[in-house]
C-alpha cells in the first residue's frame, strides 16, 4: 500500500476527524489563546474555518500546493505555501498555533516545534494531535505517509525540547475509534483505497458519528488510545 495523494483519503473529512478535531479544539479553547492563530499544515481548512467561526483571526499554512490552493478557495483568513520546519514569519508573531495531525508527517518534527516555538510569543499556547503507540504501525499508516506514531514520553520530550511546557497530554479513540480503524477502516482501504463511501453507505456513516461521542467519556484513558491531544506553552 502506497502513499496517497493529498486529499484522496475515504475519510479525509469524516465523523472521526470531526471528533477529533472537536476535541482538539476543546483542549485549545481551555488555555484561554490569544486571538492570532496559526494553523500549519492546514489540509483541507476545517479546523481554519472552526477557528474564524469563534473569531479568531487564523493564518493556514500547508506545504503541499495541492492543499493550499484548496485552502485559497475554502479557508478564511491568510494562506501560505510553507514547510512547518521553515516558516516565513517573524518571530513572537502569534498568539497560539495549531498542529492538527502533522507532525507525524514531518521528517524533522523536533524543527517543526522549535519553529513552531520560534514564530509563537511568550506564553503562546500550542494545541496538537499526533497518532499514538507504535505498535498500531500498520499498511494504513504507510498508506497516509506517516513517518511514525508517537509513544507518550516520546511526544512530551519533543516538546519540551523545543521549550514548551507540557500542560496537557491526553489519549482519545478509545473505544469506537479503535475498533472502527482496525476492523473497518484499514480493511476498506485495503478494498476500495482512495474511494468515498457510497451514497448506500451515508446510514452507516452518520451511525459512525453517533457512537463515535461514546470516545469523549474516555478521553485521557491510556490503554487503548488511538492518538494523543497535547496542550503545550512556550517559556
Amino acid at each position: 500500500m502506497t502513499a496517497h495523494e493529498w486529499g484522496t483519503a475515504p475519510e479525509f473529512v469524516g465523523p472521526r476527524h470531526e471528533l477529533r478535531e472537536r476535541l482538539l479544539l476543546d483542549l485549545f479553547l481551555a488555555a484561554g489563546p490569544g486571538p492570532d492563530v496559526l494553523d500549519a499544515g492546514a489540509g483541507q481548512g476545517t479546523l481554519s474555518a472552526k477557528l474564524a467561526a469563534l473569531g479568531f483571526d487564523v493564518t493556514s499554512t500547508d506545504a503541499s500546493p495541492a492543499a493550499v490552493a484548496f485552502l485559497r478557495d475554502h479557508a478564511p483568513g491568510h494562506v501560505l505555501e510553507a514547510d512547518v520546519t521553515s516558516l516565513p514569519f517573524e518571530g513572537a508573531s502569534f498568539d497560539a498555533a495549531v498542529l492538527g495531525e502533522v507532525l507525524e508527517h514531518v521528517e524533522e518534527d523536533g524543527v517543526a516545534l522549535v519553529e513552531i516555538a520560534r514564530v509563537l510569543r511568550p506564553r503562546g499556547v500550542l494545541a496538537l494531535s499526533v497518532p499514538a503507540n507504535p505498535r498500531l504501525y500498520g499498511p494504513s499508516d504507510v498508506w497516509a505517509g506517516h513517518l511514525r506514531r508517537y509513544t507518550r514520553p516520546a511526544l512530551i520530550t519533543a516538546c519540551t525540547s523545543a521549550g514548551f511546557v507540557v500542560e496537557r497530554c491526553l489519549g482519545w479513540g478509545f473505544p469506537v475509534s479503535r475498533l472502527y480503524h482496525r476492523h473497518v477502516y484499514e480493511r476498506y482501504l485495503d478494498r476500495r483505497g482512495p474511494a468515498p463511501p457510497a451514497g448506500r453507505q451515508q446510514p452507516l456513516v452518520r451511525l459512525l458519528g453517533g457512537l463515535l461521542q461514546l470516545d469523549r467519556l474516555f478521553v485521557g484513558v491510556e490503554r487503548g488510545a488511538l492518538g494523543y491531544l497535547a496542550l503545550a506553552r512556550k517559556h
